[in-house]
């Protein structure tokens, strides 16, 4: 008997489950169970098949809808439905039951593998996987035959990047609400227990014929995860090229009944890490690149067009699918891994041997040693290679930088809960050095994409700038450099010094046969590895840091323009800034948004410079004034500079000069007018009196004053300019009075005739400000006020309200600055 293939269901229980399907999901969730429990193991081999398709769905099912079940909707189902679905529900119990029938097997479509294991597949190669999983027969497409557990973790993993949730483009801003992840979150804590000294029972009476071919491959010479707090420098170099190509089967026979049951136990928890890793992490064309057949060797990566949609698209001439995971899938990737670093370090430390007493690891810790060489590396390592060179220059690009970042920074993931940061917390430990140097491309190959990236983004933009920013503070964590150039240093044992001046743009012997394994491993036969800590890559940061230097000249070019200032009584009575919005002050930016945006490029540029060890080089600044054409800034000074012209009155107006007809821009106004790098502030420049009506204003009233205005200045001009002129406090109360629009000490902001700029700069009474309904407003206050309170008639409170304009000319004349009073 080889094995049944979908057995039909009898007509009774076919009509019963069917009937279930049908029902609301608070009652077929029940119902279904009542059925498991009361049906017989002949009749529930039969029905598992069709009900995954009922529940994650087919070409012809939609399925229940775990991407859209939340907690907060009204009347939700999610508690029936994680119970029914939980790792210890009815459902996997049915599941684990019928797993133990080394006979029972269910066909899987083979059209719904990834592109690139159905692509090896059809070319005779096969993946060490599907071992004992897939027949071939005569001139149809090959047979997949697994048991249910692995059944149900292809239906599992599949729905996540199935069409249908792909068209629905959904955003699980929390998945903590979401039954999809949810279940991926029970899943990983069953399978994959934290803290634990071992896995949870499972049945045992699993065929070796089932048994992943890894599971009997146990890589007894890698020992890597620092969570052993076992390694040091001196371990052997060679300890992943040893894991992959040294492996030694295990007899069988020689186990121990204790040592049978532990690997049969972890061979539940490794198919599941094998299967999320094969749908989620391997959807992409990598592989297809890497020489299955000679005619595709020469095809060119670059000629992969960017996808805007999260949409499986093809390679023009070839037909081969390269697949864009969507933002939800990224994300339960980086949850994924971040389970997998916390499994990974909590390894038992490794037994310390001696000449006269070998130590052996237990088979679990072993496990949790080979699980990220064996099993994740280089599917880890091309879903971000391919994320990073496919992904749209959009902010959405973060989900992937994360994903990456969780991956290279194990250290972070030792015990799970809250992190309480220390003086030492951002220090990288000298015993994660084996990790670093074991999956050393993820630090260099993944950072070039990245400087290829960031030199396309706008980094004038808050989160392209918080990318940046991410990347430099990771890189540039205390120690991590040192380890990084150490780790460099033993990919060249010959010829490291001479590969670094000449900037290593090739696959020179003189690299170790660990970083030669990896490249052949991970990489594309036509890759050429860049010395990370090179000339050439010390290029690409400069020209980075130039990007950051002209994003913050921009920005402090396009700094808000300030409110015209009102004079004398006018600024008394003037409470509108109270009232004025600031939150959208640069454009589509606050104010606050635009510090924090500078202090990221600041500190971006500061954590790449110590990085990479680079001198402060000379940077030509625009020309401004105080400065000559030409003049020089250090990179040491160019943050101070740029904070600044966005914190002080600094005129940010293009060079102009002055002739006979007005001023006029010189030749590098022009350029800074054309680059925007300065600009005029639009705003009414004339004389206030003049501006038009607004609408909090009253136009009679504006009207009326302006003209008594204007009159009383026509009749007592030769006196108020008196008074004016006088140097004792008469005089400084006049020029409280009667303040000109543009003070003898301000510079115009924007060009303006010799002729105006001195009708602005003559003494006036202007009384406008009366006409403003909010000062009639504080003036019928005032009036209310002294009314009731004191009984105050029109000539009191005209008497106190002269007696409050005199008082307030007093003060300010007292207080005002020297150079606000010169003629």
């Amino acid at each position: 008997m080889e094995g049944r293939v979908k057995p039909l269901l009898t007509g009774g229980h076919k009509s019963k489950f069917q009937l279930a399907y049908g029902r609301p999901l608070n009652q077929r969730c029940p119902e279904l169970e009542q059925l498991i429990n009361n049906s017989s193991n002949k009749d529930l081999s039969s029905i598992l098949p069709g009900l995954l398709e009922n529940i994650f769905g087919s070409s012809a099912e939609p399925g229940w809808g775990l991407d859209t079940i939340t907690k907060s909707q009204p009347h939700s189902d999610y508690d029936t439905v994680m119970r029914f679905l939980g790792p210890e529900g009815p459902l996997l119990k049915l599941v684990c039951h019928l797993q133990t029938d080394v006979y029972l097997m269910y066909e899987f479509p083979f059209a719904n593998l990834p592109s690139p294991t159905r692509h090896m597949i059809e070319e005779g190669s096969l993946p060490m996987f599907y071992v004992n999983k897939l027949q071939f027969q005569s001139y149809t497409k090959p047979v997949l035959r697994l048991g249910a557990f692995e059944l149900y973790l292809f239906y599992f993993s599949v729905a996540l990047v199935s069409h249908q949730w792909q068209m629905k483009s959904l955003n699980w801003n929390n998945m903590t609400e979401v039954v999809y992840p949810c279940l991926l979150d029970k899943y990983l804590d069953y399978f994959l227990p934290l803290n634990k000294k071992s896995l949870p029972k499972f049945p045992q009476s699993i065929s070796t014929a089932v048994r992943s071919p890894m599971m009997q491959q146990t890589p007894t010479s890698q020992k890597h995860s620092p969570g052993s707090g076992a390694h040091t420098r001196s371990r052997s170099r060679l300890g992943l090229l040893k894991a992959n190509l040294l492996t030694t089967q295990k007899p069988h026979g020689q186990s121990s009944p204790v040592t049978e049951k532990v690997e049969g136990d972890i061979w539940w928890s490794e198919t599941f890490v094998q299967i999320l890793a094969e749908f989620w992490l391997n959807q992409n064309a990598l592989d297809i690149e890497r020489g299955i057949s000679p005619q595709n060797l020469s095809r060119s990566w670059s000629s992969y067009h960017l996808s805007e949609s999260f949409m499986p698209f093809y390679h023009a001439g070839t037909g081969l699918e390269s697949y864009m995971p969507s933002n939800n899938h990224v994300r339960l990737v980086r949850l994924f891994l971040k389970h997998i670093h916390y499994f990974v370090n909590s390894a038992e430390p490794e037994p310390v041997s001696s000449p006269y007493q070998t130590a052996e690891s237990s088979p679990l810790d072993e496990f949790k040693r080979s699980l990220l060489p064996t099993v994740l590396q280089k599917k880890v390592y091309g879903f971000l290679k391919h994320g990073f060179e496919r992904w749209p220059l959009d902010s959405s690009f973060r989900l992937m930088l994360e994903t990456w970042l969780t991956y290279i920074q194990p250290w972070r993931y030792i015990e799970p809960g809250p992190v309480h940061q220390t003086k030492d917390s951002d220090k990288v430990n000298d015993l994660w050095f084996p990790f670093i140097r074991d999956n050393f491309l993820f630090y260099t190959a993944l950072f070039q994409e990245f400087l290829q990236r960031a030199k396309r983004m706008h980094l004038t933009s808050i989160t392209n700038a918080y990318i940046v920013f991410r990347v430099a503070k990771v890189l540039n964590l205390t120690n991590l450099p040192q380890l990084l150039r150490e780790a460099e240093k033993m990919m060249y044992p010959l010829a490291y010094k001479q590969l670094q001046d000449l900037g290593g743009s090739y696959i020179a012997p003189e690299l170790s046969t660990l970083l030669r394994f990896q490249i052949s491993e991970l990489e594309r036969p036509e890759f050429h590895y860049i010395n990370m800590f090179g000339r050439e890559t010390e290029t690409e940061v400069q020209q980075l840091l130039q990007q950051i230097h002209t994003a913050k000249t921009v920005l402090s070019a396009q700094q808000p323009e300030k409110k015209a200032e009102k004079s004398g009584l006018a600024s008394w009575l003037d409470f509108s800034s109270l009232f004025e919005d600031t939150t959208k002050a640069y454009g589509d930016m606050s104010i606050t948004e635009v510090k924090k945006l500078v202090l990221h490029l600041d500190q971006a540029a500061s954590n790449l410079y110590h990085l990479f060890s680079l001198k402060p080089t000379d940077m030509t600044m625009p020309h401004s004034p105080g400065m000559g054409h030409g003049h020089t800034l250090h990179a040491g000074d160019q943050s101070s500079f740029l904070n600044t012209t966005l914190s002080t009155s600094v005129p940010r107006t293009p060079d102009c000069e002055f002739t006979r007809n007005g001023p006029q821009l010189t030749p590098m106004g022009r350029f800074q007018l054309m680059n925007g790098l300065r600009k005029f502030e639009i705003g009414y420049n004339g004389d206030p009196d003049l501006q038009p009506i607004r609408s909090f204003e009253n136009s009679t009233l504006v009207r009326v004053l302006y003209r008594l205005s204007a009159c009383i200045n026509k009749m007592f001009q030769n006196e108020i300019l008196n008074l004016y002129q006088r140097d004792d406090i008469i005089g400084k109360m006049s020029q409280v009075y009667f303040a000109a629009p543009l003070s003898p000490s301000k510079i115009p902001s924007s060009p303006m005739s010799r002729e105006t700029i001195q009708t602005l700069r003559t003494p006036r009474l202007s009384l406008r400000y009366l006409a403003s309904y909010q000062t009639l407003l504080y003036l019928g206050l005032m009036y209310a006020f002294l009314r009731f309170s004191f009984g105050f008639g029109p000539v009191g409170y005209m008497i106190v309200l002269l007696l409050c304009v005199l008082v307030y000319g007093l003060f300010r004349a007292l207080t005002i600055p020297e150079e606000r009073i010169e003629n």
